[in-house]
């Protein structure tokens, strides 16, 4: 792998090695307690890629203090060392509110209590903690709290625990030779035509004008081609190379990283820039789908350029990366992640004919006036538009209530889901029922609204506003949820509103787009995790998914189209690991949006697929 980064490929490493390894954490399930001089002490084994800074996030104690009880451990530690860990302090027992539905007890978190020590005390694993609890994620434990955790003596030893389908971060999955099989053939099918998809092109229906809507989804057609060579090239316009060169260009390190300090870093009293950090899982998954390609004899040089997080700082080095003799000979440019960094490229890519994706942000305006350009993340109005979409196919036999608040930052969204559910409506040859109610901080006006013979549809399309966890704490502790006859659908950030009460939620059978799911249940999604923890030894995040996604579609179309591959976005579908595609274009001067949304439920305090 070639790479257009020079002085800084030090403190990269270094950068990479620190991530890479504070984020293997795990505990083993045989821990064993001992206690010395009345305290008590987890006796750990030390297992590969462990690190003290890790373990000290999972047993929620300083790393000093594992130091302290363990002085060896300040010359490093290795596998099959014993380390005695100090138990973090925790609540009596006696003191637990805890109630007990069906197959699970509902816990209601003290202060000081853990992930760790909530797993050995239910006896369940973190990965089946996070799996019932997706809130974790973004909010951590905060007490006072309620999670979910499944009674297993309420469950027959002979069936898998609720959850035991996520991939653990402390133990990998045991798979029978058969099983490996199985997932391996599905992870090829994976990085195949099953789920890269020639899209047969029709002419779409003319509409009487106002109505904007888009045609039907087209149901892909797979063309026959060789079955070794799922991505047989396609003679366009454009030339077939042998090999093909790919910028990669991210904020691999910080303005400041000349501050960062190991011993910092292992205390937990610093980190890692965010944007280090979302870059090297980026860079990660991205090699991983380049192996892939590999197998399949793509030839790719991959070339890394580094830029800091710092604007002004990044646009000085973007321009000496412009005059890099080698850059002018890209095929394919992937980020920078930020917009402003990101339209400087783009410039340049259109004056070369270059084709350039944005892997993260989502905003529309990255694609105005330039067709070499595509964004992999749909922007809030588009995932509100595909909303409106599936309201009108799937709900127009229930009472429909549009919520209106006067929130100048999120007013766009409202109007465009108006907008687009109007022309929906006079597509279907539906009635618009639709009934829209203002919102000021009370109830009266919607509850007048909402009937008790159907189902009633409540939408609200903001996604900043600050009025939504009111609203949702309100309207799910109100007389009108009794009845359990609410659909709320939202906005997917709503999840990270620390106000939420992620119990109303479910109360409220929460409803919202998003572009990006991982079903763990799938093979495909099963092979790649496996893929990724074989040469990274650790989960793969949601980064890193994109990562993985974004290269191996990108790069296959590279491998069909050639330089011409900017062309045909629009010809190929994709289901990956994390992320779909099905690019569109606005009009011939602009560049490829991507239209494809889950609606996802939020149901039984976990996350669905709506089924509907």
């Amino acid at each position: 792998m070639k790479s257009g980064i020079r002085n800084w490929h030090l403190v990269f490493c270094f950068s990479f090695f620190i991530f890479h390894f504070s984020l293997l954490s795990a505990q083993s399930s045989s821990d064993k307690t001992v206690t010395k001089d009345g305290k008590k002490f987890y006796l750990h084994i030390v297992t590969k890629g462990e690190t003290v800074y890790g373990l000290s996030k999972d047993y929620n104690v300083a790393a000093r203090d594992i130091v302290m009880e363990n002085p060896n451990a300040m010359s490093g530690i290795s596998p099959g060392d014993t380390l005695r860990i100090p138990m973090a302090s925790t609540s009596a027992s006696s003191s637990q509110d805890t109630t007990q539905k069906g197959p699970y007890i509902y816990h209601k978190v003290v202060a000081k209590e853990t992930l760790y020590s909530l797993a050995k005390q239910y006896n369940v694993s973190i990965a089946v903690l996070d799996s019932l609890n997706p809130e974790l994620t973004t909010k951590g434990l905060v007490a006072g709290h309620t999670i979910r955790i499944p009674n297993m003596q309420s469950q027959p030893k002979s069936q898998p625990t609720v959850g035991e389908h996520i991939i653990t971060k402390e133990t990998p999955p045991v798979a029978t030779p058969k099983d490996t099989a199985k997932e391996k053939k599905a992870f090829q099918s994976l990085v195949s035509k099953q789920h890269i998809d020639t899209v047969k092109k029709v002419t779409p229906p003319v509409i009487k004008q106002p109505v904007v809507v888009q045609p039907p989804p087209v149901q892909p057609t797979i063309q026959p081609s060789q079955p070794t060579q799922p991505f047989a090239p396609v003679v366009t316009n454009g030339k077939m190379l042998s090999r093909y060169n790919v910028a990669l260009i991210m904020p691999f390190t910080s303005e400041n990283a000349d501050t960062i300090r190991m011993s910092r870093l292992l205390d937990g009293t610093d980190q890692l820039p965010l944007f280090t950090q979302i870059s090297v899982e980026f860079y990660q998954g991205a090699m991983v789908a380049l192996d892939s390609l590999k197998k399949q004899g793509m030839l790719v040089d991959l070339h890394l350029y580094n830029i800091t997080s710092s604007s002004d700082t990044s646009i000085t080095r973007l321009d000496s990366i412009f005059k890099t003799p080698s850059f002018a000979s890209t095929n394919l440019i992937i980020g920078p992640p930020s917009s402003t960094h990101f339209k400087q490229v783009a410039r340049y890519a259109a004056s070369h004919g270059i084709a350039i994706v944005s892997p993260i942000v989502g905003d529309n305006a990255l694609l105005k006036n330039n067709p070499f350009t595509s964004k992999a993340t749909p922007s809030p109005t588009t995932e509100v538009e595909q909303m409106a979409d599936y309201i009108t196919a799937h709900y127009m036999k229930c009472n429909i209530v549009l919520l209106h608040h006067h929130d100048v930052a999120d007013e766009a969204y409202y109007e465009a889901f108006q907008k687009r559910f109007k022309a929906d409506v006079a597509v279907s040859s539906e009635t618009d029922s639709v009934v829209s109610v203002d919102y000021s901080d009370n109830l009266e006006g919607l509850g007048h609204k909402l009937e008790g013979n159907k189902n009633n549809v409540i939408i609200v399309p903001y996604q900043g506003a600050s009025f939504i966890a009111k609203l949702v704490n309100k309207l799910a502790n109100s007389k009108y949820a009794d009845d359990d006859s609410i659909v709320l659908f939202g906005m997917h950030n709503w999840l990270n509103i620390d106000a939420l009460d992620m119990a109303n939620l479910d109360t409220l059978n929460f409803h919202f787009p998003s572009n990006d799911y991982v079903n763990y249940n799938d093979s495909c999604t099963k092979g790649f995790i496996r893929s990724y923890r074989a040469q990274y030894y650790t989960e793969p995040s949601y980064y890193a998914c994109q990562g993985f996604d974004i290269g191996y579609y990108y790069i296959s179309l590279l491998k069909r189209y050639g330089t011409a591959m900017q062309d045909h976005l629009g010809d190929m579908k994709y289901k990956g690991a994390h992320t779909t595609f099905d690019f569109h274009k606005s009009d011939a001067t602009s560049g490829y949006d991507n239209k494809a949304i889950y609606i996802l439920e939020y149901r039984n305090y976990t996350i669905v697929k709506d089924t509907y």
